[in-house]
């Protein structure tokens, strides 16, 4: 009796260890990469076209910036139809003081077809980024990453590129390379840019490639 006693009381413990384990804390660099690749003839290229400056933010998984299905923010929506970051910046500022993110990020602009760097810190808390830059002209065409996660199954990525295919933030019609375009209305969730509804930018192309990718890796 004393034996099975001991021998449950032993088996209770290792469990308790185990289950109070606490997960190691980790932290970790990215030099981030965004290259342009605008270019014909995958698409139409006319003068003057451009990426705006990129802004975004490391955070959680409790937050996001924007996502295909939603709604677009009032500083999402500003950086699609103008580039704008103000906006943006106060939300991202809002999310860091409910401790959901931990830092704004800002990447100059790349080249239709040129790259810009910046440099990123992360930890295993906050792991994952968020981006965006508009497409410019345009009526409400941006790229960037939802929600990309450095740090999928407690390890950190070394080196990997995403494509940015074009999205569409669902706040102006048009289908023309300007910024003067009226509102939709009512208002529509972001989507992914199909050539149909951009054929002043597909030029004749269908689907619509990546025009332009970002790649982290691991100082």
């Amino acid at each position: 009796m004393k034996l099975i006693t001991k021998s449950i009381f032993l088996s209770l413990f290792v469990f308790s260890c185990k289950k109070n384990t606490p997960t190691l804390f980790s932290e970790t660099t990215y030099t981030i990469e965004i290259t342009g690749k605008w270019t014909e003839p995958d698409f139409t290229v006319p003068v003057g076209v451009h990426f705006t400056s990129v802004a975004g933010m490391v955070h959680n998984n409790s937050t996001y910036l924007w996502r295909i299905g939603k709604r677009a923010s009032l500083g999402v929506e500003n950086v699609a139809e103008t580039g704008s970051t103000t906006n943006l910046r106060s939300e991202i500022d809002s999310i860091v003081a409910k401790g959901l993110a931990i830092s704004l990020v800002v990447i100059n602009a790349p080249g239709p077809k040129g790259k810009s760097k910046s440099a990123i810190y992360c930890n295993s808390i906050f792991s994952r980024i968020s981006l965006q830059s508009m497409i410019a002209p345009s009526p409400d065409w941006f790229i960037g990453l939802d929600a990309f996660n450095l740090y999928p199954n407690n390890q950190w990525i070394s080196d990997t590129t995403i494509n940015l295919y074009v999205n569409d933030a669902g706040t102006e019609d048009g289908d023309v390379f300007g910024y003067n375009n009226p509102a939709t209305i009512p208002q529509e969730n972001i989507q992914l840019l199909s050539s149909e509804k951009a054929i002043v930018l597909s030029n004749g192309n269908s689907p619509l490639k990546p025009i332009a990718t970002v790649r982290f890796i691991r100082n």
